[in-house]
């Protein structure tokens, strides 16, 4: 049997605990850090984590938006961005490399009106003429106040 290097051990130990982990939304109960209204729509929440791992939830991706961008966490503490797959309603997604649609058809809690998808099937499925595709970059440029 092989022996671990108890260096090795305690570094990937480290190395792991470092590693921001995915937040969770206790829906309903939670309250938006940005508005203070309590999150209850699995569609449209979203969270992040910073690089001392601390989460803060929202109950709409403009709000957490608004939060990193009116300076109350400096983006470069920002670990990792989450945002609810719309089409697995309170199922978690890296917000950076979700795929979007803004349109009519969705209401969101803020009034963002942006909807995140994990993958383009379940984008090009919810997609209707008048919606907007969109990808991180540009829901921040259209969120931003």
């Amino acid at each position: 049997m092989m022996r671990m290097n108890p260096i090795i051990l305690f570094l990937a130990i480290a190395l792991h605990s470092c590693a921001p982990t995915e937040p969770t939304i206790d829906f309903g109960k939670a309250e938006c850090a940005h508005c203070r209204m309590n999150v209850v729509d699995r569609q449209y929440g979203a969270a992040l984590v910073t690089l001392k791992g601390r989460e803060y939830v929202f109950d709409d991706v403009v709000c957490m938006v608004h939060f990193v961008e009116k300076g109350t966490v400096a983006e470069d503490q920002v670990a990792a961005w989450y945002v609810c797959d719309h089409a697995r309603p309170g199922a978690l997604i890296d917000a950076t490399k979700a795929l979007y649609l803004t349109g009519p058809a969705f209401r969101s809690p803020m009034r963002g009106d942006v909807a995140a998808f994990a993958d383009e099937a379940a984008r090009n499925a919810a997609q209707q003429a008048e919606d907007k595709s969109l990808d991180w970059n540009s829901v921040r440029q259209v969120l931003t106040p």
